[in-house]
């Protein structure tokens, strides 16, 4: 888990994540760079920051954050990324045990996922996550849509 005072090392990793995969998040790289000490310091207190790692190398990052007006035993996660070279070997499955040991009175875990991405969709599902038949469309004007997928323990 990660503190306030990691922030630099979630915000390089986060804008590894955006130039390694664009099309796979909301978010944009040149958006994310300009983010400083303040933005990041703002999500550490909304969120709660995990990283996995090989020795000193942080190969794997997501995080889980409350939804205002969804149920307390319900999160959120959002900004998951694992590096290339790790996939398909359990970080993710780590990555998210370890958020569920951290919030042990979540019971529900949630995601969008672009509908659009079907690599992601296909490996939420290997872990056991299942559409809610929930959609939307994204606020940015380009007619994408997201899917909400839940696992429930």
């Amino acid at each position: 888990m990660l503190g306030a005072d990691d922030w630099p090392l979630a915000r390089e990793v986060r804008l590894r994540a955006l130039k390694d995969s664009p099309t796979a998040y909301l978010a944009d790289y040149e958006d994310e760079v300009t983010v400083g000490e303040a933005g990041w310091r703002e999500r550490f207190r909304r969120m709660q920051w995990v990283v996995a790692r090989d020795e000193a190398r942080v190969v794997g990052l997501a995080s889980s954050v409350r939804v205002a007006g969804r149920p307390t035993y319900e999160r959120h996660i959002e900004s998951v990324w694992v590096d290339p070279r790790y996939r398909r070997n359990g970080v993710l499955r780590a990555i998210l045990g370890r958020l569920a040991d951290e919030e042990p009175d979540v019971t529900e875990w949630r995601v969008w996922v672009l509908d659009t991405n079907a690599i992601a969709r296909q490996v939420y599902e290997r872990l056991g996550f299942s559409p809610t038949g929930e959609r939307q469309l994204l606020a940015d004007g380009s007619g994408r849509r997201e899917i909400r997928l839940r696992f429930g323990r």
